[in-house]
């Protein structure tokens, strides 16, 4: 099995700790909880706790934790070889969990009850017997060989040293914090890591688990994919400080895994083969799928089997890579200079003939040389990436659980947990409670919207969604000359056909108010791909054909896509948004036209045309809907206080995604009604969170703030009073550093413009395991997720800092996640009801659509604009923005990136082109 633990935190970690008391019933918790004025946050201190809105009684995924411990001793654990000879001072090697456990065996009267992280510390509530707080031991490593196999080497010694600490872990600091009277420092940081470590000793010492982190995955229930690989079920647990007390925020998660079995069987998973045999994995094998899969590979533990006998090398290798050659033909050279085949040396020792000598040889980490077929992949294995694309589907329906079932999963991996039969909790006087929290949340009212000539639509209460009823857009768009561009087959698209799609698509748009797609002469000129054409001449071709028999160029491009149609869907928007600022949507062809429920064909139903209008209004330069002034606490739309909104974010590679560059975003209102957005992004040094840019990407927010105001909205010299930044992405061990680097950028960029604007910088969190329950009919929808409109900024909430959970979002599928609100910086002064509202109508306004979504619009916009940074570099240019070249360095990948990234086009940049 690979290491049971590993994933925990070192010195660092979150911050905070807590200690709680009292058992069971809905807890209220006063507005007098603040913390003493001399304490210090990172953070803005939690002015108070919001009041508005129906109070709706919620059980939350926490369990409460209660200690009654004794001094917690904190130990370092590292270790060498002995024959290295080094100093004490240069122990530094990690002791790995399988020495740590044969240590453990030996000395069960010392370790048996000590917490080990796998890394470096050891927490444990007896001081250790040692003279000068200071051992060492040897351990020696020796597995018992197979029976039979040949002799190896001798086993290797290791020594280990375990040294005390100056850190001793008194439970009276983490009382303190959470009931605010006492400042995070590193001692609450090193009690809960402490905490953490002690929950995840029990589930990681069982052989049958894997972990990866605080998740524990199982392999009951388990699904296989394909492709080589599994889900498993997962229980994720992280010991959190709330206001007053200490819980374990306990939920569901689910691991991608290796498949179990032979390593050929697996091959065939892989290369998805129904066909007899492995001929996937035969010599000649294709160059490209010998590095795939053995990209696949890398790393991954293997044990041999010998089938004559049943004969297994117990420790399990990692795969270094899949060999070009066979088992025929794979050489190497014996002790005594003798070259042999790997069939040969197999046949020879084993005295067995291999069945499959024309399949492809791996390579483990020591250099042997390995048949495939004797190979088999050790369970458990965790593998760290996103699935393939075509399995996508079937994890998420693997990981999507209904609140209901959700939630009695969690209840039920209580058992899985541990927390009552944990000797380890025991030992550090910890005792967790068996039902999850109940809490009292409040459901905001949902803003009032305005369409045209100040028709307002009042969206109910906790409903999420609301329908236009026939209103028109705020501010309609005119289109002037469109075209469509047919990607699919053309038999299967003649002209009568593609106008079908043209007349639905026309007549929602213009019911919603936009111009110029009825009428005389409004009729769009359509043109079929010419595969003999790049795609960028045929859409110029179709450019200049519609200017031809219309006399203008047009401002929208209509294209009907095929499936699987990525890269012509990259080079359409280049070609719109960055090299002509034409206006692009894309529609997939068995979206836009299918079987409709009388068994006939036709255009989609009209809710899909009405969704494409709201995406094109946008893009021409139209605005959808805005907010009535005392829906944002009359923060939005004041002419005496302008007020610039704005959102950033920033992505990065996926794991194993080698040499790729992270993207930032940056976005910001320009109109009086904070419902119109510009946006700017740039690439950055791969997995970098803090953006370096965010003082350039702030100016020029600003400029076309400025911009907007004297030209469109004849308000010269108009600047903001007010800037409220909500940034998505940042993890809380991050928010220092955002402080101290974003936050000046942006002060910078405002004094290069003479602006004096109060800054408010509130961080978004997506990536949490908070889940919501509602208790009663009361608080639920339809999905049996909590309403939206749901806020919780007390029970589960910091014990210092000013931030709140708001599920501003009705459930779909599966257990819908609230948004997690820090607050940063506030130098408006926005309380918590303000702050409150204000977001949650912020989530209203999200232009693509008429359901109030689960970040604010900028917020989201910003993710929009990074997810589309490919499109940003031309397709037929040098640089490949998903492609990796070993050749290349890192740094030069970097100035690669950037240097060839395009920013939009002139036009495009004063529209939401990106929506």
């Amino acid at each position: 099995m690979p290491p049971k633990r590993g994933g925990g935190p070192g010195r660092g970690g979150p911050r905070g700790g807590g200690v709680g008391r009292g058992r069971g019933g809905t807890q209220h918790f006063g507005g007098q909880n603040t913390p003493a004025a001399h304490i210090a946050s990172v953070g803005v201190k939690r002015p108070s706790h919001g009041k508005s809105g129906k109070e709706v009684g919620i059980i939350t995924n926490h369990f409460e934790m209660r200690l009654e411990s004794p001094i917690i001793h904190h130990y370092d654990a590292v270790g060498a070889e002995p024959e290295k000879v080094l100093p004490h001072s240069a122990l530094e090697g990690r002791v790995t969990e399988e020495l740590y456990q044969k240590l453990k065996s030996l000395h069960p009267q010392i370790f048996g009850e000590a917490a080990y992280d796998g890394r470096k510390n050891l927490y444990s509530p007896n001081r250790f017997p040692f003279d000068g707080d200071i051992q060492e031991y040897q351990i020696t490593l020796s597995p018992a060989p197979a029976p039979g196999a040949p002799p190896g080497r001798e086993p290797k010694m290791h020594r280990i040293r375990i040294t005390k600490t100056h850190q001793e872990i008194n439970p009276e600091v983490l009382r303190r914090y959470v009931i605010g009277q006492a400042s995070h420092d590193n001692d609450v940081t090193v009690a809960i890591n402490c905490l953490n470590v002690a929950v995840a000793m029990l589930p990681g010492e069982n052989d049958r688990f894997s972990s990866n982190g605080k998740s524990v995955f199982v392999p009951e229930g388990a699904k296989v994919l394909g492709s080589g690989l599994s889900c498993w079920r997962g229980y994720f647990q992280s010991v959190r400080p709330t206001l007053g007390r200490m819980v374990i925020n306990v939920d569901i998660s689910t691991g991608l895994m290796y498949s179990e079995g032979n390593l050929l069987d697996v091959a065939r998973s892989f290369f998805r083969r129904t066909d007899p045999g492995f001929a996937c994995v035969t010599v000649p094998m294709r160059e490209a799928d010998r590095r795939n899969f053995s990209k696949f590979l890398d790393n991954v533990k293997i044990i041999t089997a010998h089938a004559d006998s049943k004969k297994t090398a117990m420790k399990p290798r990692g795969i270094k890579r899949v060999l070009p050659t066979s088992a025929k033909l794979t050489t190497f050279k014996l002790g005594n200079g003798q070259e042999q085949t790997v069939q040969q040396y197999y046949e020879t020792t084993y005295g067995k003939k291999l069945r499959f000598p024309d399949t492809v040889c791996i390579e483990v980490g020591s250099g042997a040389y390995l048949p495939m077929e004797i190979c088999s992949i050790v369970g458990g294995q965790i593998r760290n990436s996103q699935p393939p694309p075509e399995l996508t589907k079937d994890v998420v329906e693997f990981a999507t659980k209904k609140p209901a079932e959700r939630l009695a999963d969690i209840r039920k991996s209580l058992h899985i947990l541990g927390y009552g039969t944990s000797k380890y909790l025991k030992a550090f006087g910890a005792t967790v409670e068996s039902q999850p929290m109940k809490l009292m949340s409040r459901v905001l009212q949902p803003p009032t919207l305005e369409y045209a000539v100040k028709k307002q639509v009042v969206v109910a209460s906790g409903a999420g969604t609301w329908n236009m009823d026939h209103h028109k857009f705020f501010r309609p768009a005119t289109v002037a000359g469109w075209a469509i561009m047919v990607f699919a087959k053309p038999q299967f698209w003649p002209n009568g056909k593609v106008m079908e799609v043209a007349t639905a698509f026309a007549g929602a748009c213009t019911d919603a108010g936009i111009g110029g797609l009825k009428g005389p002469g409004t009729n769009p000129v359509i043109d079929y791909a010419d595969p003999q054409k790049t795609i960028q001449d045929a859409l110029k071709a179709l450019g200049m054909k519609h200017k031809t028999e219309k006399g203008i160029i047009p401002s929208l491009l209509l294209i009907i896509l095929p499936t699987n149609s990525t890269q012509i869907y990259r080079e359409v928007k280049f070609f719109g948004d960055v090299e002509f600022g034409v206006a692009t949507q894309c529609m997939l062809e068995t979206k836009c036209y299918k079987r409709l429920r009388d068994g006939t064909q036709g255009p989609a139903d009209g809710q899909y045309y009405q969704n494409l209008a709201l995406k094109i209004n946008v893009k021409l330069g139209g605005i959808n809907v805005v907010p009535t002034l005392p829906s944002t606490a009359n923060i939005i739309g004041d002419p005496r206080e302008p007020t610039l909104i704005m959102g950033a974010d920033a992505i990065h590679p996926a794991p194993g995604a080698e040499g790729r560059p992270s993207y930032t975003a940056v976005v910001g209102s320009v109109d009086t009604l904070c419902s119109k957005y510009v946006a700017t992004c740039r690439a950055q040094t791969s997995g970098q969170e803090i953006i370096d840019d965010m003082e350039d990407m702030t100016r020029s927010i600003l400029s076309d703030f400025i911009g907007y105001k004297a030209k469109v909205e004849n308000k010269p010299g108009v600047l903001p009073k007010r800037i409220i930044m909500y940034r998505d992405g940042v993890s809380e061990g991050q928010f220092a550093h955002v402080i101290e680097h974003e936050i000046p950028k942006i002060k910078a960029a405002c004094k290069a413009h003479n602006i004096s604007a109060k800054l408010t910088f509130v961080v978004v969190g997506k990536r949490h395991h908070v889940r919501f329950f509602p208790e009663g009919s009361a608080g639920s929808d339809r999905t049996g997720n909590c309403i939206a409109g749901t806020v919780v900024d007390q029970g589960i909430s910091h014990p210092v800092e000013y931030d709140f959970y708001l599920q501003s979002h009705a459930g779909l599928l599966g257990t819908s996640r609230p948004a997690h609100y820090n607050v940063l910086l506030d130098e408006n002064n926005m309380g918590p009801d303000h702050l409150q509202q204000l977001t949650y109508t912020l989530c209203h306004v999200y232009a693509r659509s008429t359901r109030s979504v689960s970040i604010p619009a900028p917020t989201y916009y910003a993710d929009i604009v990074c997810s589309r940074s490919a499109n940003h570099y031309d397709p037929k240019g040098p640089f490949r923005p998903d492609a990796y070249d070993p050749a290349s360095s890192g740094k030069q990948r970097l100035a690669d990136a950037k240097s060839h990234y395009r920013q939009p086009h002139a036009v495009s940049r004063t529209r939401m082109y990106f929506s």
